[in-house]
């Protein structure tokens, strides 16, 4: 027994230590090791490869010392791998590769296979060692051909280590005619929340789902997204819109059709039923817009954004400040109108210009070209004119852009300039003229646009943008509300923006927004949002001001006026903070205090406690339960006070079917997406550009998005395989066409490890040092003490051959039962030698 708990002391100790990427360790390492450190008092030199010198054994030394003299045969020429294939550690010019399949002959020499050499990205030489075999098991005369390659073979740690000239290395495989492309999957994303209030005088309902339902095919895009809204029992259906859509390489370009939204780098958009031809980024490939909405939440709120006169998003955010980013906007040229709804009652609601995030969605030289009926999304009657829209864009330099364009209906023209640049990498201008006439109502204008941005010294970012057009200047949309009676007059005149950030260690960062709009019926709004941060040695604060100024006409909201917030938050251990904030708006003041717990990368919490201020105190306790499965998002949470209670959840995935079955996704899935197999094994975890997924119970999971036509890694984490689980090679890389679907397999392999304690016919254990030899004479391992044998990967019963020291052998019948615990390391037995 004391034998076997140093094995096993050892097999812990040696897990702790284990590489992120191995699945478990593989022992036959120790046995190596062991016998090299046995024959360090009667050896020489340590192998380094091919052509080591041959090493002399006193045999009467490895006699006297316990060991079979027969072992000596066998490391004649230094440690050396055993004939056969081997799971190696592979690395080429210092950088890791990972665990890969490798051949080694009977001479322990490494076979550079086509194979090995694809999964070092190493070029494959014109001839091979032997002609005989088939092409895939052909060893290839690499060194022959790259002669100054260093080659260090490891058997004790199982290590490949190559240092190769420059010109060995295989180009990387870049351009269009090397991105994944085809694949047929089809999906469904999901998005749907609840609030359920009640109170003395009233009871509150809404519930809000989101989908979007495609499929990829050969290239193909399809999608259709519509949202459904139901608030105390008044429900509406908003369809944004079907459409397919395909990249075509040759042109550098993106075609659609169906439902769509015009793009445009001078217009603003417009929903059409039609088809369209726009730049696409296949030199550069997709990602984020990078727009940014923020505001305050006076309390637990519904936040909806608008473009176009399309319904685009809904959340539920908690009391506070909020930013919303990666929405998904129809285009990039259009206003966004923003409401925040209180669970109380009250709502506010701002617009973020097109002209103050208009820097953040790239203008990609081209032309575009769209034509199709205008879509009446709000479906309030109005006529559907035909419209044809051109829009060409031109780089006059590096950095400078210029585009010209052209909108037709049967009643309307608009022709626009626009200019974007980029220089000093440090600033950014856009401009942009347009100039309409209505001849239906018999009507022209000009409407002008400028934006600017600034990266000064001192980490200070300045956005500056300014919208202004003439009383009848007119866009599509404006000569549809005209027709529908809904007049001009409410149509802004002026708009106005501002922002700046700066972050300086010692001062914190700042940052500071500010919006004014004024309309031709003589209403004006201002939308003001700053904040402060600093972290200091015990606590982190902040404020935040978030204010609608100057608000006149008949629209103005009681909730118009200056709201501040206090928040200091402490941390309490890597994980866990308490949070106090103290808050005013208008007249009502409150303090707070959350304690919030991030428990892994899947489940966080959060509790809080808030009081008003003043003669109407109100006291209220809530709290917030978010968890990430391997199947979806899921996010809870309750909210009580005096007069009013509160249930409010959400629930988030998505769903995608392909050729092996169903899998669910715990985020959204993009146009470029795949699945990856890690087997059978369930629960692996798998690090995506996403973020991290784990397999289902068939081995499988969703790769929610891939960033199209750029190289993106997907990587299984070891620590998260069983423990008889061995990875080949943990790390893929990927490089996708848009619209494609992709299918990644990693190679696992089974392993089961036996701790054998071999005995004799008379029940005594066998000696220490004998070599243990498989059915083909290969050695194995040698017997370290009482008779314990310990073999790294045993797949079926067999028959072993011990040779003692004095000359003697046995036969041992290995025999395993059919079931084993995948949860243990190894599995013991005892079996008789005879």
């Amino acid at each position: 027994m004391r034998k076997i708990n140093e094995v096993n002391g050892a097999v812990r100790n040696n897990r702790r230590n284990a590489k992120k990427t191995e699945a478990s360790f593989t022992f036959h390492r120790v046995s190596f090791s062991v016998c090299i450190a046995m024959f360090s008092g009667v050896a020489g030199p340590v192998y380094a490869g091919p052509g080591a010198s041959t090493l002399g054994f006193d045999l009467a030394i490895l006699a006297h010392r316990g060991l079979d003299p027969s072992v000596a045969r066998y490391f004649q020429n230094a440690p050396r791998f055993s004939e056969g294939v081997r799971v190696v550690d592979l690395s080429v010019n210092g950088e890791r590769i990972g665990l890969t399949d490798a051949r080694f002959n009977h001479e322990g020499e490494l076979c550079f296979t086509r194979g090995l050499l694809d999964q070092a990205g190493l070029r494959v030489p014109a001839s091979v060692i032997d002609k005989q075999v088939a092409a895939d098991q052909a060893c290839h005369d690499f060194l022959a051909e790259f002669p100054s390659t260093v080659l260090n073979l490891r058997p004790g740690s199982e290590e490949v280590s190559l240092v190769v000239p420059t010109q060995a290395m295989r180009e990387p495989q870049r351009g269009t005619g090397h991105f994944a492309r085809g694949g047929t999957a089809g999906l469904l994303n999901y998005d749907l929340q609840g609030i359920n209030s009640h109170s003395r005088e009233a009871r509150g309902r809404f519930l809000s789902a989101s989908t979007e339902v495609g499929f990829n095919l050969g290239d193909w895009i399809a999608r259709s997204r519509q949202l459904y809204i139901s608030t105390d029992g008044r429900s509406q259906t908003e369809h944004l819109y079907a459409y397919a859509q395909r990249d075509i390489a040759s042109l550098a370009s993106t075609f659609q059709v169906g439902q769509i939204s015009g793009s445009s780098s001078v217009f603003g958009g417009v929903q059409l039923t039609g088809f369209q031809l726009s730049p696409d980024g296949v030199e550069g490939g997709g990602g984020s817009n990078g727009v940014v909405v923020e505001g305050q939440a006076l309390s637990q709120s519904r936040v909806e954004v608008r473009q176009s006169g399309a319904l685009i998003y809904t959340t539920v955010v908690p009391e506070g400040p909020f930013a919303l980013s990666n929405l998904p906007l129809l285009n990039g040229t259009s206003d966004l109108e923003v409401r925040v709804i209180e669970t109380r009652g009250g709502q506010r609601s701002f617009v973020v210009p097109a002209a103050s995030f208009r820097g953040a969605v790239p203008v990609k030289s081209g032309y575009t070209a769209a034509v199709g009926k205008v879509r009446d999304v709000d479906r309030s009657g109005a006529d559907e004119p035909l419209l044809a829209m051109g829009t060409g864009t031109w780089a006059l330099t590096a950095d400078t852009a210029l585009s010209s364009g052209v909108q037709l209906t049967d009643h309307y023209h608009s022709v626009g300039l626009a200019l974007d640049s980029h220089f000093a990498q440090r600033f950014s201008v856009g401009l942009r003229n347009n100039v309409s006439q209505d001849s239906k109502n018999s009507v022209r204008g000009v409407g002008n646009s400028v934006s600017l941005g600034s990266a000064l010294p001192g980490d200070v970012h300045l956005t500056l943008s300014a919208t202004t057009q003439t009383p009848g200047y007119r866009d599509v949309l404006d000569t549809l509300r005209n027709e529908r009676g809904d007049g001009t007059d409410s149509r802004f005149k002026h708009q106005y923006t501002a922002g700046l950030n700066w972050a300086n260690p010692q001062f914190g960062g700042f940052a500071v927004g500010y919006t004014r709009a004024a309309h031709f019926n003589n209403r004006t709004s201002q939308h003001v949002h700053a904040s402060w941060n600093k972290p200091f040695k015990y606590a982190n604060v902040g404020v935040s001001v978030d204010s609608q100024l100057g608000a006149s006409g008949d629209n103005k909201d009681d909730n118009d006026g200056v709201g501040i917030r206090l928040q200091v938050s402490a941390p309490l251990g890597s994980d866990r903070s308490l949070t106090s904030t103290a808050r005013r708006q208008g007249s009502r003041s409150s303090i707070g205090t959350a304690f919030s717990e991030r428990v892994d990368d899947t489940l966080n919490y959060e509790l809080r406690a808030d009081s008003d201020l003043g003669a109407a105190a109100r006291h209220a306790l809530g709290g917030t339960l978010n968890t990430t499965s391997r199947y979806a998002q899921l996010g809870l949470g309750v909210n009580r006070d005096s007069s009013n209670t509160s249930y409010s959840g959400q629930l988030q995935g998505a769903i995608v079917a392909h050729e092996r079955g169903l899998t669910l996704s715990p985020y959204r899935v993009e146009d470029t997406f795949g699945v990856v197999s890690v087997g059978d094994v369930s629960g692996a975890r798998i690090t995506t550009p996403q973020g991290p997924v784990w397999t289902d119970r068939w081995g499988m999971a969703v790769i929610p998005g891939l960033p199209a036509y750029q190289a993106s890694l997907v990587e299984v984490e070891g620590k998260s395989l069983p423990r008889q689980i061995d990875i080949k090679n943990g790390i893929k890389s990927l490089e996708a066409g848009r619209g494609s679907f992709s299918t990644v397999d990693f190679d696992v392999v089974k392993v089961r490890r036996v701790l054998l304690r071999a005995v004799d016919p008379g029940g005594q254990p066998l000696a220490k040092g004998a070599s243990v030899l498989a059915a083909d004479n290969t050695f194995l391992t040698t017997v370290v003490g009482d008779g314990l044998i310990f073999l790294n990967s045993i797949d079926a019963p067999q028959a072993l051959t011990v040779s003692s020291p004095n000359a003697t052998s046995c036969k041992l019948q290995l025999d395993l039962s059919e079931q084993n615990d995948e949860g243990q390391l190894y599995e013991s037995t005892v079996a008789i030698c005879s």
